[in-house]
């Protein structure tokens, strides 16, 4: 199909040969360009090849430009590309985010449109079948191919898949290739997805069924609303809202599903394939660009349906959205980082305003952001009490540290041990968590107290025994165990302070020999495989003890798991920012709330030196509403967010004092904001102060609500020059401090 078509008897804008068309491109530099409009015209909202300098870039045409001569002669665009357009919703809401985070438009557009995806290129898988030249004697590997390929003739093998299941090297498919015996052939990717059927679910109970009914009639209105789906544990919030993905679909709308991290999403991958077969996608970083791209030509085209993946789906540009979810809302793992700042849940908030979608924010512990905005009616709430069917919620208790003191260099305290030493008897599960990797956290001279820090950062360094090695968590290099103390030369002077799991593995197992010990950590696990592989092994029953760090907290369903041990979690309450009690307090909630979920009744303990803090309170008493309303008079009195606005300014340089200087003459500059009651803090040194031998230097600004801070700001930065020994960094609304 050809889709230029389509658009001259539509009702969409299309501008004529000779016409002025303005373009935003995926290249630095300029955010409007003016070109004029090749044979054959253009729609507003095609997606275009256009010249800059001596390369040819993509681009998306946003407007009509100036009809009127300029004193240049503009540029012709060089090819107008055979895919949908960019509908009006999509650059709206690319514009606006670009306004908000304080990024070009350029960047949002890349975002959106990947420039080294090629989407009009045709790609092929190749596929081996046996070949016909004749075959004589073959090694055991050969045959073992030639065997495999003859058995499955009807079905497409690829090279991966071979080699995997005959168990041989990539040489040995080379050579028989080489001589003939296998054929390589190639096949066109199809761009199409398999049709979906909606279905509704019949296992809803009566508290479900209501939540369910209201969340399909905001679909149903097919117009903008947020609606926060607050519900413990367990209480069946998938179930609930895979309700409201089938009425979308049963409108002929598209779903975005948004996970914070891979790893949650693997048990959703099985219902989506029991619920609507293979009509869907998944979007993160280890998906191929082949594959990128037909998703999002099936994306532009509206005939994928479902998508669901990490944060960097909600800039996808779909054809009509109907329905945004953004499961574990509260996670700061929406949050990016790195690179281009933005918030994956504020986002798809500001993408359904702009599609007319319904958006649903999903949580057992919603982040103080969304429950504020209920309160203030800004938002919908609908809450599941009570877990599904016969399960109950665990019971929580605290093991006083201050009471029941740790032995010397021991981290399970007598309490934690004998509920674990019950557990296996009664072969169900325990889980012992721990939020931290490696071994150690912190290697100390004892002779000089000097602590091993790394060369790039101004960071510590970790102890790993898996890598034999020590690690830098910023920069992520590594450096030989060493021999002697580099500050004061004494030899094996270093003492380990403080646990990482696998100083909790190593405990573990000289207590219980016998258990089956599974570690969880990004560190030990290569692949999504792997990671699916061990919950498989968590969910059969053939793990005793499971240790973890938070990629077990959230997302998991484990039949046998019955008890939480809570461990060295005190420092999380201290965090220094004023989120540190709301992220410690979401963080325990869900890790116990792993216990417990289906016939076996759960319980919790918590080692603690706080006995009496407000969060160890809340978690026992499952107080929810008055923590949080706490915090949020504890915030409102501050004027941080959502009680106000904050947008952070970081300057590095491999150059200390250039850094600062620097930050210095922007915050002069700035200086004009405080008749807008804008507060500025700093400039002053990161609390990390290097990251990958880079010094960094942070000015923080706080201001009202009402505050077009964003605006203000920009209207600086335009003014300010940036030498290249500088980078800026602009992080609105920052949930991170150092």
């Amino acid at each position: 199909m050809l889709y230029r078509k389509s658009f001259q008897n539509s009702s969409i804008l299309f501008l004529e040969e000779g016409d002025t068309a303005t373009v935003v491109t995926t290249q630095r530099g300029k955010e409007f360009l003016n070109y004029l409009v090749p044979k054959g015209g253009v729609p507003l909202g095609g997606i275009v090849n256009v010249p800059i300098r001596s390369k040819i870039v993509l681009g998306v045409v946003w407007s009509n430009g100036q009809s009127s001569q300029t004193s240049y002669k503009k540029k012709k665009i060089s090819k107008v590309l055979d895919l949908p357009i960019l509908k009006s919703e999509v650059r709206n809401f690319l514009q606006k985010s670009s306004e908000y985070n304080l990024f070009s438009l350029n960047a949002a557009l890349r975002l959106c449109l990947n420039p080294n995806l090629n989407l009009e290129k045709s790609y092929y898988n190749y596929f081996y079948v046996v070949g016909c030249e004749k075959i004589g004697k073959l090694t055991p590997q050969r045959k073992r191919v030639l065997d495999i390929l003859s058995s499955k003739r009807k079905e497409q093998i690829g090279k991966s898949e071979l080699i995997r299941k005959s168990k041989v090297s990539e040489a040995v498919i080379r050579g028989l290739e080489k001589k003939g015996h296998i054929t390589k052939i190639s096949v066109p990717i199809n761009d199409n997805f398999a049709a979906i059927q909606a279905t509704f679910s019949a296992t809803l109970s009566k508290y479900q069924k209501k939540v369910s009914e209201n969340l399909r009639s905001k679909v149903k209105s097919e117009s903008y609303s947020t609606t926060m789906l607050k519900g413990v544990t367990g209480s069946g919030k998938t179930e609930v809202y895979m309700d409201a993905i089938a009425e979308a679909i049963l409108l002929g709308r598209q779903v975005l599903v948004l996970f914070p991290e891979i790893s949650l999403s693997t048990t959703f991958v099985e219902r989506l394939k029991n619920r609507f077969k293979f009509g869907f996608a998944e979007w993160h970083s280890t998906i191929s660009k082949k594959e990128k791209r037909r998703i999002l030509k099936s994306i532009l085209d509206g005939s994928l349906k479902i998508i669901f993946g990490a944060r960097s789906a909600v800039f996808l540009p779909f054809d009509d959205l109907g329905l945004i979810i953004v499961d574990e809302e509260h996670d700061s793992s929406y949050k990016q980082e790195e690179g281009l700042r933005y918030h994956g849940r504020d986002m798809a908030v500001l993408k359904g305003l702009y599609s007319e979608a319904a958006v649903i924010l999903v949580s057992a512990t919603p982040s103080l952001e969304t429950w504020v905005n209920v309160l203030e009616m800004k938002y919908n709430g609908e809450v599941l009490p009570e877990r599904f069917g016969n399960a109950t919620l665990p019971k929580v208790s605290l093991v006083d540290l201050r009471v029941n003191g740790l032995e010397r260099n021991k981290w399970l305290s007598k309490e934690i041990i004998e509920r674990v030493s019950w557990q296996i008897k009664k072969k169900q599960q325990s889980l012992l968590f721990l939020n931290r990797r490696g071994y150690t956290p912190v290697l100390i001279c004892e002779s000089c107290f000097e602590i091993l820090t790394c060369k790039s950062c101004d960071a510590k360094l970790a102890e790993h025994k898996l890598f034999q090695a020590l690690l830098c968590h910023l920069c992520g290099a590594r450096y030989p165990s060493p021999k002697f103390c580099p500050s004061c030369h004494n030899e094996s002077s270093y003492v380990p302070i403080g646990p990482g799991i696998e100083r909790i593995e190593e405990e573990t197992r000289s207590l219980f020999p016998d258990a089956r010990i599974e570690l969880l950590s990004s560190d030990h696990y290569n692949s999504l495989e792997d990671l699916k592989e061990c919950f498989g092994r968590i969910t059969s029953g053939e793990v005793d003890i499971i240790i973890g760090t938070q990629l077990i907290s959230k997302g998991h369903n484990f039949p046998f798991l019955s008890f939480v041990g809570v461990l060295d979690v005190d420092l999380a309450l201290k965090g220094g920012d004023i989120r540190a009690a709301e992220n410690t307090f979401q963080l325990l909630r869900q890790v116990i709330g792993r216990a417990g979920r289906f016939e076996i009744s759960g319980e919790a303990y918590i080692q603690t030196y706080f006995p009496e803090d407000p969060v160890m309170k809340a978690l026992c008493a499952y107080d929810d509403e008055i923590f949080m309303t706490k915090q949020k008079n504890l915030r409102e009195l501050a004027r941080v967010p959502p009680f106000g606005r904050m947008v952070a300014l970081i300057i590095s340089s491999s150059v200390h004092e250039v850094a600062m200087k620097f930050a210095k003459d922007l915050t002069k500059e700035m200086f004009s904001l405080q008749k807008y009651d804008v507060e500025i803090h700093g400039p002053a040194d990161a609390r990390i102060s290097k990251i990958r031998k880079k010094y960094r230097v942070r000015i923080l600004l706080k201001a009202p609500k009402i505050v077009p801070i964003q605006s203000l700001l920009k209207n600086i930065l335009v003014k300010t020059k940036l030498q290249r020994t500088i980078n800026l960094t602009i992080d609105v609304d920052p949930i991170n401090f150092y």
